[in-house]
C-alpha cells in the first residue's frame, strides 16, 4: 500500500468514526433541540464538528444518499432542518421547502456575498428556496511541458481542443497512432458535456421526468463522430487507442506523452498529489464565451417540516461566513482530508470571496487561473435521480450513437433505455 492510499484509508476511517459519533449522539440526545442536516455530502461531517465545538446549540449529520429524493419520500422520516445535495430544484421545491428571503431581509446573510447567478438558480417565483452552496467546473488538462501548444491562457473551446489535439497525433511506420491528441471515448462524461453544452437541452418536465431537443442531440453527436473520424482516424482507431494506452489515471495520461489532453473536473483536478499537479496546466472548458457548471452543483434548504427553523438559521449564518470557511479549509486540512475533498463541500464555494481570495492560499495552482464572475452558465433544472438517468441511460445511448455507423447496428433509443430504467426504479 503506498503513501497516498494509506492516507485515503486513514480519511475514510476518520469520516467512519465521525459519522458513528453523530448516530449515537442522535440516539441518546433524541430529547435535546439540535439542528439536523440531512445530506449526502460527507464533507459537512467534519463541518458539523466544527461547529458544535463552538455553539451551545448542536447539530447532528443525518445520511441520505440522494436527499432530494429522500425529502419527497412518504416512508423516510429524516424530520431534517437543513436538506443539502444536488438536485434539489425541481418540481417539488415549493412544496417541500421554507422561503428564506427573510435571511436577506433581516441582514442575516447579505446576497451580495453570493455569484448572483448561482443565487438565482435557488430562486422560484422570485422567491428564494435554496442557497447555493458550491459547484465544480469542467476542465481540460495537460503536461506543462505542452503550454505552448494551447493557444488562450484561461479557458479552451471544443474547436481549440479538436485543433491542438489533431496537430499533436502521431503515428508509427506502420500507421499506427503512438499518441492522440485528445481521445473523445477515453471519456464518458466529456461526451456527456458536449451533448449538453450544444443543445441537447436536457431539462425536467412537470411530471419529474425529463425532455430533450432530439435534432440537437442528434446534431451535436454528428459532430462528436466527426471529430473523432478527421481527428482520430475512426471511432473503432480511437477505440482500440484508448484500449491500449488510456488506462491510466488523467494525469498520467497527459504526463506519460502517450496524449496531449484528458478531461476532467475541477474537484477531481484538486485531488490529484502535488507533486504530480505541480507538472500539470489546466483550461476551463468554455462555449461561446461560457463556463458549463457541472450539474451536480450543492444547494441549501430549510424543509417546511423543519421543527428547529431558528437552529436552521443560525448554522446557515455561521456556514457561509468567509472567516467560517476559512477556518473549515484549515481544519480539513488538518484531518488531511484535503486528500479527498477539495474546497468547501468538495468543491468551489458560493461565496465569491473564498474562492477569490482563500481558496488560491491552499490551492496553489488557482492563483494563475481563478474562474470570474459572470462567466458561468447554468443549465436547465434535472430530475430528482438526473445522475443515475444519466449513467443508466444518456451516456450508453451517446456511445452506442457514435459506433452505430460504424458496426451497421441497430441500437436502442434514448427514450427506450429511458423507460427501462424507470421499470427498474419501480422495482426496486
Amino acid at each position: 500500500m503506498n503513501f497516498h492510499t494509506h492516507k485515503k484509508t486513514h480519511v475514510l476511517l476518520t469520516l467512519a468514526v465521525i459519522f458513528s459519533l453523530y448516530f449515537f449522539a442522535g440516539c441518546k440526545q433524541s430529547e435535546e433541540k439540535r439542528i439536523t442536516i440531512c445530506t449526502a455530502n460527507r464533507e459537512f461531517a467534519p463541518y458539523i464538528e466544527f461547529f458544535n465545538e463552538t455553539h451551545s446549540q448542536k447539530a447532528i449529520l443525518v445520511y441520505r444518499e440522494n436527499p432530494a429524493a429522500s425529502i419527497a419520500s412518504k416512508t423516510d422520516k429524516q424530520n431534517a432542518d437543513i436538506i443539502i445535495g444536488s438536485w434539489l430544484k425541481n418540481e417539488r421545491t415549493k412544496k417541500y421547502f421554507y422561503p428564506m428571503n427573510f435571511i436577506f431581509r433581516k441582514n442575516i446573510l447579505s446576497s451580495s456575498i453570493f455569484y448572483p447567478i448561482f443565487l438565482k438558480n435557488g430562486e422560484l417565483s422570485k422567491q428564494q428556496y435554496l442557497l447555493p452552496v458550491s459547484f465544480n467546473l469542467p476542465v481540460i488538462i495537460f503536461s506543462s511541458e505542452n503550454s505552448e501548444l494551447v493557444p488562450d491562457n484561461y479557458t479552451i473551446s471544443f474547436d481549440q481542443i479538436k485543433s491542438a489535439g489533431t496537430t499533436f497525433n502521431k503515428k508509427n511506420k506502420n500507421g499506427a497512432y503512438t499518441r492522440m491528441g485528445f481521445a473523445l471515448q477515453s471519456s464518458n462524461d466529456f461526451l456527456y458535456l458536449a451533448t449538453k453544452t450544444m443543445g441537447a437541452d436536457f431539462a425536467e418536465t412537470k411530471s419529474g421526468d425529463f425532455t430533450w431537443n432530439k435534432d440537437f442531440l442528434a446534431e451535436t453527436i454528428d459532430y462528436l463522430k466527426e471529430w473523432i473520424s478527421s481527428s482520430n482516424g475512426s471511432v473503432q482507431t480511437e477505440g482500440d487507442f484508448v484500449y491500449k494506452y488510456l488506462s491510466e489515471s488523467d494525469d498520467k495520461r497527459v504526463l506519460s506523452g502517450r496524449t496531449l489532453f484528458a478531461y476532467t473536473t475541477s474537484d477531481r483536478l484538486f485531488q490529484i498529489p502535488k507533486n504530480q499537479l505541480e507538472k500539470i496546466d489546466y483550461r476551463w472548458i468554455q462555449m461561446d464565451g461560457s463556463i458549463p457548471v457541472e450539474d451536480s452543483m450543492i444547494m441549501m434548504g430549510i424543509p417546511r417540516t423543519s421543527k428547529n427553523k431558528a437552529g436552521a438559521v443560525e448554522f446557515i449564518s455561521w456556514f457561509f461566513d468567509d472567516e467560517t470557511q476559512q477556518a473549515l479549509l484549515a481544519h480539513t486540512d488538518s484531518m488531511h482530508l484535503n486528500v479527498t475533498n477539495f474546497g468547501i463541500a468538495n468543491g468551489f464555494s458560493s461565496v465569491k470571496e473564498v474562492n477569490d481570495y482563500i481558496l488560491p492560499r491552499q490551492y496553489t495552482k488557482l492563483l494563475s487561473n481563478i474562474p470570474q464572475a459572470g462567466q458561468f452558465i447554468i443549465f436547465e433544472r434535472k430530475p430528482v435521480h438526473w445522475d443515475e438517468i444519466k449513467q443508466a441511460a444518456i451516456i450508453p445511448y451517446i456511445k452506442d450513437a457514435i459506433k452505430a455507423e460504424d458496426n451497421g447496428r441497430k441500437i436502442l433509443t434514448l427514450e427506450e433505455r429511458y423507460k427501462e430504467w424507470k421499470k427498474q426504479l419501480i422495482l426496486q
